[in-house]
């Protein structure tokens, strides 16, 4: 029996049900989800012939902020930042729900870490769109990097467009409907993980390449991302750095999307020093995972972000991006013109 499967049911390697924690609706359908995951954890275990005998699930937000208990020097956002990346590196898997036009960046974040951890990572997407690029004939369920990174992905966003019954209590009942669907769909995919649990797997980890730095500003996703990177790399070159730019939505065919996400994830494995872009209303889902791998391997990562508004609640929380991000970072940035001095000279 795999190791994990016996951590799981003694309670001391739960399910990690990553959630959108900034507002009650995200908090709302996390909790919704991670009883959908404990019924296919039991009905798993149960079907093993391993009782349960723990908890078999670790909610963020609920069981980081209830529970940390800062250290000496500590703040408290360094505390759950500490206690999250712990629970999921003792975690038997991560269940990712991303939804939205704009996927959280500090899930995303998580997407990356367990995967570079070797964690079986199950995405949920419930949007009822697909992402249709300019370039590729074929519509895309999800970004190319986040698709190379999960295990599974789950797609459960099916719902009407047009036609819909202006009565408001069938409009309701057809949104309790989605979500009775998409709690079955997790129950079914979690029980099956159990009793078919692939094991931690082997993560890629290859040699670094001295004097290499790379830009993940998005894949140039957007001009902006571009010209912004080209800037980067002409401050770096100059000194001495060798500098490559993700690319990936240069593509002209969605295997082509696919192929430049394998590279540009190679050459970010493979550089000494790698630039995550942190603008936008919430930090390029795809650089928040690949920044998440990176932590989890140790490599280096500096952060530039050059938002003037930060997420705040008070003085224990405030942070220009969701704190697994700011944290994970070894240096972070606000202006175009520091980066060269936070990344530094080639070590080689």
């Amino acid at each position: 029996m795999d190791p994990r499967l016996e951590r799981l049911r003694r309670g001391q390697g739960p399910l990690y049900v990553a959630t959108f924690l900034f507002e009650h609706t995200g908090r709302y359908y996390g909790s919704r989800l991670e009883h959908a995951c404990l019924q296919g954890l039991h009905e798993g275990l149960q079907a093993l012939g391993l009782p349960p005998e723990g908890t078999l699930t670790f909610l963020p937000y609920r069981d980081s902020n209830g529970a940390v208990v800062p250290r000496p020097g500590e703040s408290l956002t360094q505390a759950i930042y500490r206690l999250d990346t712990e629970r999921m590196r003792n975690s038997f898997a991560l269940l990712a729900p991303l939804y939205h036009t704009q996927y959280d960046g500090g899930i995303s974040f998580e997407v990356g870490y367990a995967a570079g951890i070797g964690l079986p990572v199950v995405v949920l997407l419930s949007n009822f769109f697909r992402y249709k690029h300019d370039r590729v004939a074929e519509p895309q369920r999800l970004q190319p990097l986040l698709e190379l990174l999960a295990d599974e992905v789950l797609c459960e966003g099916d719902f009407p467009l047009s036609g819909l019954d202006p009565d408001p209590r069938a409009y309701r009942e057809l949104i309790e409907a989605a979500f009775e669907r998409v709690e079955r769909r997790v129950r079914e995919a979690v029980r099956e993980l159990v009793l078919h649990y692939p094991g931690q797997r082997s993560v890629p980890d290859p040699p670094v390449r001295p004097g290499h730095v790379f830009l993940e500003f998005g894949g140039g996703e957007y001009e902006y991302q571009t010209v912004l990177a080209e800037r980067a790399a002409g401050a770096l070159e100059a000194l001495g750095w060798r500098v490559e730019i993700a690319r990936r939505y240069e593509a002209e065919s969605a295997e082509g999307l696919r192929a430049g996400a394998e590279r540009d994830f190679r050459n970010a494995l493979t550089s000494e020093v790698v630039v995550t872009f942190g603008d936008g209303p919430d930090m390029n889902p795809e650089s928040a995972a690949l920044q998440g791998y990176l932590r989890a391997l140790g490599r280096e990562v500096v952060l530039y972000c050059s938002s003037a508004t930060h997420l705040y609640t008070g003085p224990e929380y405030d942070m220009r991006r969701n704190l697994m991000l700011m944290h994970s970072a070894d240096r972070t940035v606000t202006r175009l013109a520091d980066l060269p001095k936070a990344v530094g000279f080639p070590r080689s």
